[in-house]
C-alpha cells in the first residue's frame, strides 16, 4: 500500500477559511497576535508497505576501493579498549579510532577516542569508504541485550508486536508493562552510518545519498558492510570546523556516548589569514564529550517469574581525586571530558600571546559553560562570580561561519550539543588558569540524579618565552634540556607583538553581507515546538516530540521549494534546553527570549546572548523559550531532517523530515498541536479545506 498523504496546500490564506485569532503575551516580545488554521480531523498516519531499496548504488564490497575523490579517506567503525588519563582505567567502546599497527592498542594520549581529522577545501570532492566492523548481534532491529551501556533500555520485551518497557513502581510491586513508540526506541547498537554536521553538501541521511525518494529509508550500515560517501565541497563553501558522526536514528546517541566521532576542516582563507596576517601559529582543538562510563565487573541479572530481565546493576562511576584541583564531588557524577581527558593541560601557552582554540560541544544530553580564571590553590570554583571574577577572550567564528565584524568580547559562553565556537584567549601573566563548567539551575547542567554540577575543564599554563614551566619529575635531566630547548625554539617561532589588538582584527567572512536574508524574500512562518512526554518515574526515558508527534521515518512533515526564504518560529516547551539542528542548511538567528527570568537564571542571559544574523547550523532553543531563524534553500534538494540535537533526545523522537523540492504527495502533522506558548494553549481551529497549518505575525 502506497503512503496517504493530504494534498499540498498553498500557505497564503484564502478566503474560504475559518480562523480565530488568539491574542497571547509570547515571552518578552512584541509579537502578540497568532492567527492559526489547521484540519478538522487528524489525517491518517499511516506508513508505507513498500519494501525499502536493498540495492544502492553506494553500498560497496568491502574490498572494493571508494578512492575516486580528491580527497579520500577511510572510517571504520570497530569496538576497542581505550585508556583513561588518570588511574589504571580503561574503557571499551564503539569507536572509529584505530590501534597501532604493531602493539594493537589504541594510543594513550588526547582525542585517543576520535577518529581520524579529515581536511579538504571548497571546490574539492571527498569521497569516504565506511566500513563497519562492530558486533553483529547487535543489528538487527532488536532490543539490547545485557552488555549495552544503558541497562535500563535491556527491560524492553516484546509481546506479539507492540514493543513494550517492563518497569516497577516505586516503591517496588508487581511489575507492569507500559507500551512505547517502537520508532522512536534506542536499538540497533551497532547498524550505524555517517552525518557530517554542518557542511552544505548533498543530502546524506536517507539511501542512497542525494535521494529524492520521499519513501527513502535512512542509510543503515550493517556489521561486516561498506558504503562509499561520495561528496563536493562547493567552491564558496565558508572554511572553518565542522565534525562528523553517526546518525541512524535509534543509535546515534549510544554510538557518540561510545566515542564515534571525528572532526573536519574546510581549509581556506581563514586559515591563511590566522599565519600570514595575524601569525596566529598556536592553534588547538577543545572537544567536550559526556560519556557514561559503567563499572562491568559486578553486574549481575536475575529472572523473575515471567522471564523478564531484572538487573541487579547500579551505575558505578569513575573514582577521580587529587589531581582534580580538590573536586570532591566529580566522583559522584559522569565527568565531562574534553580531548578524551580528564581535565587535561594545555601546556606552554605564551604570554602575550594569542592561543587560537577551537571548541566543539560534542555532549548527548548536556550543555556547557565555558568560563576562564586565574588559578588560585584551594579556590572554590562553583562560587566564583564569573561577571567579576572571569578572564575575558573572544569569539571569531561560530559553526564554521567567520564574523563579519570584529571579534566578540566574552566573560562566558554557553554550548550545546553540536555547536562550535573558535576563540582567541590572550594572558598578560604568567601562571595557571583554568576553564570551568558551572553547573546552572534550571539549565539542563544536570548530571544523572538531576543535580547542576561544576567541573574544571581543562587547565592552561602559561609561559614566558625562555620558561618551560613543565612539573615532572620522573624526566631526566637532559631530557628536560632538550625538551626545553625545543619549546623555546617554538616559542621564537610562535612570537607576537604583545600589542596585538583583538577587537579591531578583521577576517573574510564565512559569508559577505550581501548574502543576508531578508524580510521580503521570506515566502513563510512556520511553528516548530519541541516538547516531551512519558513519566520518567516509569520509563527510564520520556518520548520526545516535536508539534506534538513522534518521529515516523515514512512521513513527510515539513517541505521547502528550492530558493525559498522560510522563517522558522522554534518553541521549546520545557523547563530545559533543546539545541536545534537543520541538515545541510544553515540559518540566520534573527530572536531569542524566554519566559523564566534572566535575574532567576542570570546565565540564561547568556545562553540568548547572540549576534543578529549570526549564522549557525545549531542553535539553542531557551528553556520555556523560543528561537526564530530565517533559512533559504538554495544548493540541494532531497529528504532530509532536523532534530533536536541532544542526541538521546533525536533518538526517541524529536525529529523530523523536511523535504526541500516540494514532491506531489505531502503529509503534515498539524492535526493538533498544543503550542504551550506564555503559559497558555494554543487553541487549533477546523478548517475545511486545507490541512496545513498557518501562521502570521503581526
Amino acid at each position: 500500500m502506497m503512503m496517504m498523504f493530504s494534498s499540498l496546500r498553498s500557505s497564503r490564506r484564502r478566503p474560504s477559511q475559518v480562523f480565530v485569532l488568539l491574542t497571547i503575551t509570547l515571552f518578552a516580545f512584541d509579537l502578540t497576535s497568532f492567527v492559526v488554521a489547521a484540519a478538522k480531523a487528524p489525517l491518517p498516519r499511516t506508513s508505507s508497505s513498500k519494501t525499502p531499496p536493498t540495492d544502492s548504488t553506494d553500498f560497496i564490497d568491502c574490498n572494493d576501493p571508494c578512492n575516486g575523490g580528491d580527497v579520500n579517506y577511510e572510517l571504520i567503525a570497530s569496538v576497542q579498549t581505550m585508556k583513561m588519563n588518570f588511574g589504571n582505567y580503561t574503557y571499551r567502546g564503539r569507536t572509529f579510532a584505530r590501534p597501532n599497527k604493531k602493539t594493537g592498542q589504541i594510543p594513550e594520549g588526547d582525542s585517543n577516542h576520535m577518529g581520524p581529522t579529515m581536511y579538504v577545501k571548497p571546490g574539492q570532492s571527498l569521497y569516504i569508504k565506511f566500513r563497519n566492523e562492530l558486533y553483529p548481534e547487535q543489528t538487527k532491529n532488536i532490543s539490547p541485550n545485557p552488555v549495552e551501556i544503558y541497562d535500563y533500555w535491556s527491560r524492553l520485551v516484546v509481546p506479539g508486536e507492540k514493543i513494550k518497557y517492563q518497569y516497577y513502581k516505586n516503591p517496588v510491586s508487581s511489575p507492569e508493562l507500559m507500551e512505547v513508540d517502537e520508532n522512536n526506541l534506542p536499538k540497533s547498537f551497532d547498524a550505524t552510518n555517517l552525518h557530517l554536521h554542518g557542511l552544505d553538501i548533498a543530502v546524506h541521511m536517507f539511501d542512497p545519498v542525494g535521494t529524492h525518494n520521499p519513501e527513502a529509508s535512512h542509510i543503515a550500515i550493517d556489521p561486516g558492510q561498506c558504503y562509499c560517501y561520495k561528496f563536493q565541497i562547493p567552491n564558496d563553501h565558508p572554511d572553518g570546523m565542522y565534525w562528523y558522526h553517526p546518525h541512524l536514528h535509534g543509535s546515534s546517541a549510544i554510538q557518540l556516548w561510545s566515542g564515534m566521532m571525528g572532526l573536519l576542516y574546510i581549509q581556506g582563507t581563514f586559515e591563511q589569514e590566522l599565519k600570514t596576517k595575524y601569525n596566529i601559529l598556536d592553534s588547538r582543538e577543545f572537544v567536550i564529550w559526556d560519556p557514561i562510563f559503567q563499572d562491568i565487573t559486578n553486574k549481575t541479572t536475575d529472572t523473575d517469574d515471567n522471564n523478564h530481565h531484572q538487573h541487579q546493576h547500579p551505575q558505578h562511576n569513575i573514582e577521580v581525586d587529587e589531581f582534580l584541583l580538590g573536586q570532591t564531588t566529580l566522583s559522584k557524577i559522569h565527568p565531562f571530558l574534553v580531548n578524551g581527558e580528564i581535565t587535561p593541560l594545555f601546556d606552554n601557552v605564551m604570554v602575550n600571546q594569542i592561543l587560537h582554540l577551537r571548541v566543539l560541544c560534542a555532549t548527548i544530553e548536556n550543555e556547557n559553560t565555558f568560563i576562564i580564571y586565574k588559578y588560585i590553590e584551594g579556590k572554590d570554583y562553583s562560587q566564583a562570580d564569573w561577571k567579576t571574577e572571569s578572564i575575558p577572550f573572544y569569539q571569531i567564528a561560530s559553526d564554521g561561519v567567520t564574523y563579519t565584524g570584529n571579534p566578540i568580547q566574552r566573560n562566558i559562553i554557553v554550548v550545546a550539543g553540536g555547536q562550535r565556537e573558535e576563540l582567541f584567549l590572550q594572558f598578560n601573566e604568567t601562571g595557571k588558569y583554568v576553564i570551568s563548567q558551572q553547573g546552572i539551575q534550571g539549565m539542563q547542567f544536570f548530571d544523572m540524579y538531576g543535580h547542576p554540577h561544576d567541573q574544571l575543564l581543562a587547565i592552561i599554563n602559561v609561559v614566558d618565552d625562555n620558561q618551560n614551566d613543565i612539573d615532572n619529575d620522573d624526566v631526566e635531566a637532559e631530557e628536560a634540556e632538550a625538551e626545553e630547548a625545543l619549546s623555546s625554539s617554538s616559542s621564537q617561532e610562535q612570537q607576537q607583538p604583545s600589542n596585538i589588538d583583538i577587537p579591531n582584527m578583521i577576517f573574510t567572512p564565512g559569508y559577505t553581507k550581501e548574502e543576508t536574508i531578508h524580510s521580503h524574500q521570506i515566502v513563510k512562518t512556520e511553528i516548530i515546538v519541541f516538547s516531551m512526554g512519558a513519566n520518567r518515574n516509569q520509563v527510564p526515558f520520556p518520548q520526545y516530540y516535536v508539534n506534538g508527534h513522534s518521529y515516523s521515518p515514512n512521513e513527510i512533515n515539513f517541505y521547502a521549494n528550492p530558493g525559498d526564504a522560510i522563517e522558522y518560529i522554534l518553541i521549546n516547551a520545557n523547563h530545559n534546553v533543546h539545541p536545534f539542528h537543520i541538515h545541510v542548511n544553515r540559518f540566520q538567528v534573527k530572536e531569542m527570549g524566554s519566559e523564566l527570568s534572566t535575574d532567576k537564571y542570570p546565565v540564561l542571559a547568556e545562553v540568548m546572548n547572540f549576534t543578529e544574523n549570526v549564522w549557525r547550523d545549531t542553535v539553542v532553543i531557551p528553556p520555556n523559550g523560543r528561537t526564530r531563524i530565517w533559512v533559504q534553500y538554495k544548493n540541494y534538494t532531497g529528504k532530509t531532517v532536523f532534530h533536536c540535537h541532544f542526541l538521546a533526545h533525536e533518538d526517541t523522537g524529536m525529529m523530523a523530515t523536511l523535504f526541500i523540492g516540494a514532491p506531489d504527495i505531502i503529509f503534515h502533522w498539524q492535526d493538533h498541536i498544543p503550542l504551550l506558548i506564555g503559559g497558555g494553549i494554543g487553541i487549533i481551529v477546523d478548517d475545511d479545506n486545507d490541512h496545513q497549518i498557518t501562521l502570521w505575525l503581526k
